[in-house]
């Protein structure tokens, strides 16, 4: 893959976290165009179903990430408390070639589709504060709560062959809220259970590539909404300056958008189109580790993801199975007042 293709490539992972299963059937498009084209553009619009629903788990799971709060299953103690949290994940993943796609006549073909190994970054900004201290009981505290809110902005980017178009507001908040089972004192751990919800603001993406007959082919996702919810069961424990911690849960992915091919062969152009309306389940499990300073906080945490909904395509991937399990790993800073 070219170095703008890459970056084509991540650009269209930045604003797609998620998408689930394409059928293992091809998909019915809905095409236009003379016949001669038809084949084309049906072989265009499953592939371009493919690609999406191959690339777009990997980029949810970056968006949520593994604990609610990065470094500590610790509640923030009540009301008055805050906490800015600002963290960067990333999943070992692997990107589709676009750039190797051959397209069929004879309409939809299944076929390999190269891949390369590259992160599969995601920024996330949340604002943690304090609602309930808890019921002091013996050593601890239980059942304190926080409130979590998040934002996600998203720029329009035009880069070479690839473009991003956000038509209505750049930024999308999102919600959730930790109770603490159990605050962190002597030897007994913190717990905490954890929902985060986290939307990206609607866009619409284009990315072309040249056809088998010196034509210009394009993939596009118009009205694309991406919505993800994350539940966590955490565990934290102060050991001096440091906290060590983990967890477990399970990530929910619902995407709507709607997919289009436009294919140029012989002198003939030919569209296609296809809308999607999926959910994709993955279950997280991860590690944490954080130097607490008196303000700064400094965390990082590695983890996995697994299992969940079955992912099935039409088309395959060189070396990239779309259901095995996928690293991910994040680092951050947490400022507490």
């Amino acid at each position: 893959m070219s170095a703008r293709h890459r970056i084509a490539t991540a650009l269209l992972l930045a604003v797609a976290p998620s998408v689930a299963a394409a059928q293992a059937q091809p998909v019915t498009c809905a095409i236009t165009g003379p016949i001669a084209v038809r084949g084309y553009a049906a072989d265009a619009c499953q592939k371009a179903v493919d690609l999406f629903s191959f690339i777009m788990p990997q980029f949810g799971q970056a968006l949520t990430g593994g604990g609610a709060i990065l470094g500590t299953a610790n509640t923030l103690g009540g009301l008055g408390k805050f906490s800015l949290n600002l963290r960067v994940s990333a999943v070992e993943g692997r990107v589709p070639d676009v750039n190797s796609i051959t397209l069929s006549a004879l309409g939809a073909r299944a076929s390999q589709i190269g891949t390369s190994k590259a992160p599969v970054p995601a920024p996330v900004v949340d604002v943690g504060v304090g609602v309930f201290k808890g019921f002091s009981v013996g050593l601890t505290r239980l059942f304190s709560l926080d409130g979590v809110v998040n934002v996600a902005y998203l720029p329009d980017v035009d880069v070479d062959d690839f473009a991003v178009v956000v038509p209505g507001k750049r930024l999308k908040f999102g919600y959730g809220g930790r109770i603490g089972l159990t605050r962190d004192a002597h030897f007994i751990p913190a717990i905490s259970a954890s929902y985060l919800k986290r939307d990206l603001p609607t866009a619409d993406v284009t990315a072309s590539f040249e056809g088998g007959t010196g034509g210009t082919d394009a993939f596009s996702l118009t009205g694309f909404s991406v919505g993800t919810e994350a539940y966590r069961l955490s565990a934290s424990k102060k050991l001096g300056f440091l906290e060590i911690g983990g967890g477990a849960g399970r990530d929910t992915y619902d995407t709507r958008m709607n997919i289009g091919a436009s294919v140029n062969e012989g002198g003939n152009s030919g569209t296609a189109s296809y809308s999607l309306v999926q959910q994709t389940r993955r279950d997280i499990v991860y590690a944490s580790l954080a130097i607490n300073l008196p303000l700064l906080k400094l965390a990082g945490e590695v983890g996995q993801a697994s299992g969940g909904t079955a992912l099935n395509t039409f088309n395959s991937f060189v070396d990239g199975g779309q259901n095995e399990a996928r690293r991910f790993a994040s680092a951050g800073i947490r400022i507490s007042f």
